[in-house]
This record gives C-alpha cells, structure tokens and sequence, in this order.
C-alpha cells in the first residue's frame, strides 16, 4: 500500500446554506403571488382596464349595472326580453370575489381576480406535486409552469375571469382530495367540498365539471393501484367521507342550482342538441404542433390560428414537454407517469372532438357530457398532465443521483434535440416551395369551415407569416438545448439543486410569457371605453319605458353598450338567453342575437314595444357603391320605410316605430292555441295584437263580445324595477293586462293584494286576467329556488367551516398530551 493511499482524507468543510435555501418555502409562495402581482400591475388603477373581448361587450357594463342597484337584482331586464340574473349554474354576482366590486371599481376587480386565481394555481400545483413526493425545488418550476401556460394566462383577452378561475383552482382541488384520501381525514374532504364550490361560484360550469370528472377518475385509479394498502374498513371510510363530500358540494351551491333548475326548461341552452353540436369549437389537431412551435397556427392569423373562435393558445412550454418525454422514457413504471400520461392523451382526445372516434366514448356514456359544446376546454387538464409528468422527469434527472444517469439522458436528450433542429432545417431551407405545399394542403379542409374569401386571406396570412414559423422552430431547439446545458452542468455537481431550479423557472417564464404576453391587451377607463354618443344621448332623452331595436346593422347589436347607458334593448350579449325569446325573434335554437322576425315581420317589433330602431344613415347618392352594396342599401331603405326618422347621427340614423305597442297593454279577446302554433299565427296580417292575446292555456273566462263601440281598459305602469313591476287597470269589461316581458316561472302577480295566475302571452310575453273595474297589478319576481338555495348553501357553509374548526380544536387539543406521551414513550425506551 502506497504512502498516498495511507494518508487520511482531509474531510472539506461544510459549506454554510444560502439565505434563499433555507427560506426556500416562503420564497416560493412570495414568488407565486409576486409574478401575478407584476404581470396584472398595469390594470391595478381605474384609468385603464384589461380589454377582454367579452368582457368589454358584456362583461362590464352588466357588472356596473349590478352594482347601481338599490336591492340584489334577480330579473335582468334590459337585454333579450328579460332573463333571469341567476340563469346559468355558476355565482355571477354572487361570487364571492364580486363582491368587491361594491368598494372598487369593476375593472379592478377583474385584475385583482386575475392576480388571485394565478396565485392560487402556482399554489395548489406547488402543494399538489410535493404532496405525491416531488421536492420543493421540483415543486416550484412546476408551480411556475402552472401558472402561465396558455389555457390560464390567456384567459384575459377575452376576459375570461370564470374560466381562470375554474383551470386555477383544479390543482387545489386535486391537492386536497389527494391528502383526503392518502390521510382520510374528514376535514381534507370538506375542504374539497370548499373549494370545488369556490370553482362553481366563480368559475365556468364546464370548465369545473371536466375537472371533477378526471378527478372522480383519480380516485378510482389509486383506490385501484393502492388496494393492498387499505383494508375495506379505510376503503368504506374514503367512500362515506367522499358521498358527504359531495353532498356539501350540492349543498353549498343550492343558492345557484336551485333556481337554474326551476327554469331550466326556458333556458336556450342546457338541453342536447346532438353530436355535431357537442363537437363544435373543438380544438383543431394541427394546432397541437403548437406545444412544440407555439407560433405554428398563429402564421394563419396573429391570434386564431386554426380556430376563428378562437383567442388564446394552449402552449405550456418546451420545459414540460421536454422533461414531460423523460418521464415516460425513464420513469414508465411509477403510477403517477401512467395515471397523467393517459390523462394528456384521453384530454387530448376529447379536446380535438369529432376529429377521432374517441369523442363518441365519453359523449354515449359520461352523463351530462353531450349537453356541452366547446370540447377544446378541457385541454387544460392535458397543459397540467404534462406539467406534473414534466416535473417528475425534472425530478428524476435533477433530483435523484444514480450513476446509470447521465448516458441514458443525453442519449434521449440528444435525439430530442436532433429531431427539433431537424424541424427546424426543414422549415428553413423549405422556404417558398414548403409554404405553398402548406397551402395547398391546407386549402381543401379549410373552405368547408370558412368560405372562399375568408381562406384565401388565412393563405395569405400564412406566407406573410411564415418566418415567424421558422423563427418558432429555431426557439423551440435553442430552448431545449439550453435545457440539455444545464443536464450536463447537473451531472458534473456544478450547480445545486435550487440554483437549477431558479434557473429551469427564469427559463420558463421568459419561454412562456413571450407567447402569453400578447394575449393581455389594454383598454382605456370606461367612461372614456363607453361614452355616449350622438345616438345614444337622443335616446336617453326619451322617457318612459320601451326598448331599442338595434338593427343588425348596427356596431352595438350584439353587445351591452346601450345597457351601459341604462338603454333597454331587444338585442344585446348574455350566455343564456330563453328558449321562447329567441324563438319569438327567430333566432332558432342560437344563443345569439340573430333577429330574422324581427326583420322580416315588423309586427313582432310593435308586440316586443319596440318604440327606437336604430340603422345606418343611408347615403342619398349610391352610385360610388357597388352592386351587392346598393342592392343593401336599398333593401335597409325599403324595411325602413315603416318607420319615421327621428334623428340623423353622424353614422346611424334613430327612426320611431308609431305603431309599438306599450310595454302594458290591455285587450279584451284571446284565443288558445298550442305552443308551436302562435308563432305562424302572429306572422299573419290578419292578427291585431291590440285587440286580441294568443294563450296557451284555457282561462276558463268568457270572452268579451267585441265590436266598434267597445272601449278598451287602460293601463298605467306605475312603477318599474327589475324584481318588481306595478301596474294600475280601468276598465267597463274584463280583460287581460298584457306584458311585453318575458314569461318565467319565478313571476308572480298580485291583483289587489290576492294571487293571480300569469298565462304564457303571444309565445313569450306574460298575461293577467283582470275583472272589470279599476285594480292595481302588482308583479314580483320571487325565487323559491333562491330563497330555499340560499338558506341551504348558508347552513352548509356554517357546517363545513364548523367541521373544520372543531377538528382543528382536537387536533391542537391532542397535541400537548400526544408530545408529553411521545416523551414518556421515549425515556422508558
């Protein structure tokens, strides 16, 4: 033995931990509500607001005019005839977030909703991946990823809090059922209960719904896997816990559910509408090339690429992708890379929709799944497989030492790297001839979708845009490649594991906001967003009550601007308008405003009391324009003919309809007929709403014996609120008050004090049979659902934070005799 190997090894000194190591968790969640905070800092003071598309045409103005209101609205009667405000099963303004808005601007609210939920997805995916055994620093750029991939951080161009809010909060969710049932512990459960109710409240109802499905999917699986763990006392004791689990979800959104359930049979949507219907807006397959090159579908057009509906990308970055194929490469056999590898590809499937067969799968047997369009929504849950498969290869490559390491990740890594510098090769010396076969190839599937001029201009857009292409390929290798550098620093023990950490994070974000950042666009206050114009100030001059029609050639028709200005229109933007309104305007089965009765038979303009139209100004010289554009014109002149000007703007025209009916009328005849037949009655010319009601139901009164000398009763509207509405008849005969508002069941009349029945009127109106004499009509918008809902959801929510803070109580209770005993335990030992 050599004088060498006989000398003692000097042992190095320990070096001393960094501040950052050991305050490594306090950092994290600071860094988690830091980056929101920065991201949304812009939209933090009332001079500017996020402009999200549906959140400037409806989101907005409908939160402003909530807040103006003395009482809590329940009737919205300002757009599509009236609807109720609780008319879709999530919280509206009953969300708790919303009710900031009663001490902070709108526009505000909506960033600081928008910092919260960001914060709340970083946390809840940060809890999540270290409660399956992932260290903190693994946890963190997982958290990171989480917060900005393209589902959730893109939310804001359209507005889309509810959406965010629903992809935020699922990693919460699946956290704490994750420890309910690893501890089986009743207060995880409730806490499940908790926030999946949070999700419903403030988010968006399929978005929620997806989620509880993979999580319903989850718990089976590691019921399944992990059954040689548990006895069937503890499996009993995960499902009791998880039945009551679930009643409290039911329990506490009863104030919601209810009342959507008791008109859910009016609602435009929430019935089946067949397969096609299920499939539309689903998630084109070529946009899945844009995991990889996130400009890929954005060189058809700068934001919706594949989709025409579409403003936001589904990118989650190179990061989860690259260590997302380590996973599955060298991790296959631990049950979390299975369970999240067939989550990405089962949500992939679905979210592609009739592309492959497997969307009939879950559309024949997943209740309730057939009653959704949109399957592109639920691609969030494929974005957080990859990431937790992503953070697990992170962990495995930077994580665990083995010496078996570093040659089977360069390998894989090498390959990797390859194939996208391949790409990227390709798409570079492709050039002009590679762009035209994309074209080419692209064309025939396209026009089916859009039309001849609408493709010609995609293709056009995709050879301006084609070195953005290149220029993605080329970003995707470097990124990757970067990825690969930091492997190799890894394997040589050059950097610890925090450091990699916050490296691989200020990577991700400058990968994924590049992309993101686009999709936060900035409007200016609402007062400046929305103010009046000539049109409007000449309508808001006009008293009494009435509607607008706004023409469909009007900017403002399918938006809520003129609710902005306190305007009642026959139009405007909701979700869910009734079933019967949109039949009445001849919208058909659409939730859009597609007026084509109100268009071609005037006469439903007069029985919707509408007093206002507005319309283009028409030139008076239209030889510059072309044929199609005069052949218009003049058929808006011709339809206008029937209405008088009464005022003449610099860009629209108001015209008065003479012939509108009151929104209060009363005639003295009505005929019964079915439901499917007023429609085509009402269209007749021989039909004179002033005199005559069509009902669907037999009143059992006699009828009136009319003639020249009969003088109808008179009606005077005394008082009109959203939940109340007071009207005052005089008459020699009986008669019906007829009311120019949509017919719900939640309405109740009261003629001098006494309940009356309300008749479903000329298909969608309301009618009140009223004696002779003078009476006084008093309607009332009273939701059993809504009073019985918010007794139930209260004493829920009393009893879950009850359970939680008594078992709180017996666990801190316990905790000085359990360290007493575990030291006696340990002196005798």
């Amino acid at each position: 033995m050599s004088k060498k190997s006989k000398q003692k090894k000097i042992p190095q000194p320990e070096t001393k931990p960094f501040f950052l190591e050991i305050h490594w968790e306090k950092f994290v969640i600071a860094l988690l509500l830091v980056l929101p905070l920065i991201y949304f800092s812009s939209f933090l003071s009332a001079d500017r607001m996020i402009a999200g598309s549906d959140y400037l045409i409806g989101g907005y103005p409908f939160e402003k005019w909530i807040s103006e209101q003395e009482a809590m609205p329940l009737w919205y009667p300002h757009v599509f005839g009236g609807i109720p405000v609780l008319g879709s099963p999530v919280g509206g303004h009953l969300a708790p977030l919303a009710q900031l808005r009663e001490i902070i601007p709108p526009q505000v609210v909506l960033a600081l909703s928008f910092i919260i939920f960001f914060f709340l997805a970083g946390l809840g995916t940060y809890l999540y991946l270290k409660a399956i055994g992932l260290s903190p620093h693994t946890a963190a750029l997982g958290a990171v990823i989480y917060q900005f991939i393209g589902n959730l951080s893109t939310t804001p161009a359209a507005g889309h809090a509810g959406r965010a809010a629903s992809i935020a909060l699922f990693p919460l969710m699946l956290y704490f059922i994750h420890k309910a049932i690893t501890s089986k512990r009743i207060v995880y459960f409730v806490l499940t209960a908790l926030t999946t109710a949070f999700a419903f409240y403030e988010g968006h109802f399929q978005i929620t719904y997806y989620g509880l499905l993979l999580i319903l999917v989850y718990v089976i699986y590691y019921l399944i896997v992990s059954r040689k763990e548990h006895s069937g006392k503890d499996i009993a004791q995960i499902i009791g816990y998880g039945l009551v689990s679930v009643a409290l979800i039911c329990l506490l959104m009863a104030a919601i559910w209810l009342p959507v359930l008791a008109g859910l049979g009016e609602a435009a949507r929430g019935v089946e509408r067949g397969y096609e219907y299920a499939t539309s807006w689903a998630m084109p397959p070529l946009e899945l090339v844009d995991l990889i090159i996130p400009t890929f579908s954005g060189i058809l057009d700068k934001y919706w690429g594949m989709n025409s509906f579409k403003i936001h990308v589904e990118y989650f970055g190179v990061i989860a992708v690259l260590f997302a194929a380590f996973a599955v490469a060298l991790c296959w056999h631990k049950r979390y890379v299975k369970f999240f590898a067939f989550a990405a590809a089962a949500a992939t499937l679905v979210a592609i929709g009739g592309a492959t067969p497997f969307f009939r799968i879950p559309y024949a047997l997943i209740p309730g799944f057939k009653l959704f369009r949109a399957p592109a929504l639920i691609f969030y849950l494929a974005s957080f497989s990859m990431v937790v498969l992503g953070a697990i290869g992170f962990e495995h490559i930077f994580m665990k030492k083995t010496e078996t390491r570093p040659k089977k990740l360069f390998v894989i890594g090498s390959v990797l790297i390859a194939v996208l510098i391949l790409v990227a090769l390709i798409f570079s010396l492709g050039g002009d001839s590679l762009a035209r076969s994309m074209q080419e190839g692209m064309k025939d599937r396209l026009l089916p979708l859009w039309g001849t001029q609408a493709v010609q201009a995609k293709l056009a857009n995709l050879k301006n845009n084609y070195s953005s292409l290149v220029g993605g390929a080329w970003r995707t290798a470097l990124f990757a490649t970067i990825c690969l550098g930091l492997l190799y620093l890894s394997t040589r023990r050059k950097i610890k594991a925090w450091v990699i950490s916050l490296l691989l994070i200020a990577l991700a974000l400058t990968d994924q906001l590049t992309i993101v950042s686009r999709f936060l666009p900035e409007a200016p206050p609402p007062e400046k967003y929305y103010a009046a114009d000539d049109v409007t100030r000449f309508i808001k001059e006009k008293p009494g009550v009435f509607r607008v029609f706004p023409t469909p050639w009007y900017e403002h028709a399918s938006d809520l601007y003129l609710l902005y200005h306190d305007i009642q229109s026959a139009g405007g933007y909701i979700p869910n308008p009734l079933r019967r309104y949109q039949e009445f305007i001849g919208a058909g089965q659409s939730v859009m405003f597609t007026p084509s009765n109100l268009v071609e038979h005037p006469g439903f303009l007069d029985m919707l009391n509408a007093k206002y139209l507005i319309a283009p100004t028409l030139p008076d010289d239209i030889s510059p324009y072309d044929a199609p554009t005069r052949a218009l014109i003049e058929q808006i002149r011709t339809y206008l003919l029937r209405f008088q000007p009464a005022f003449r703007g610099r860009r629209y025209t108001v015209y008065e309809n003479p012939h509108a009916i009151p929104r209060v009328l009363m005639v003295h005849e009505y005929q019964v007929h079915a439901e499917s037949e007023a429609l085509e009655i009402m269209k007749s010319a021989t039909y004179d709403p002033w005199r005559t009601v069509l009902l669907e139901e037999d009143p059992g009164v006699p009828h009136v014996e009319t003639g020249d000398d009969l003088i109808p009763g008179t009606v005077r509207l005394q008082e009109y609120a959203p939940n109340r509405i007071v009207c005052e008849t005089e008459s020699q005969h009986h008669g019906f008050v007829v009311l120019a508002d949509n017919w719900h069941p939640d309405w109740q009349v009261f003629v001098d004090g006494e309940p009356s029945k309300i008749y479903i009127a000329n298909h969608t109106f309301r009618a009140v049979y009223v004696p002779a004499g003078t009476h006084q009509l008093v309607f009332k918008y009273l939701s059993k659902g809504f009073e019985t809902g918010s007794v139930i959801s209260i004493f829920a929510l009393i009893l879950a934070l009850g359970i939680l803070l008594l078992r709180s109580r017996i666990r801190f209770g316990r905790l000085p005799f359990m360290m007493r005993r575990s030291r006696h335990n340990s002196n005798d030992t």
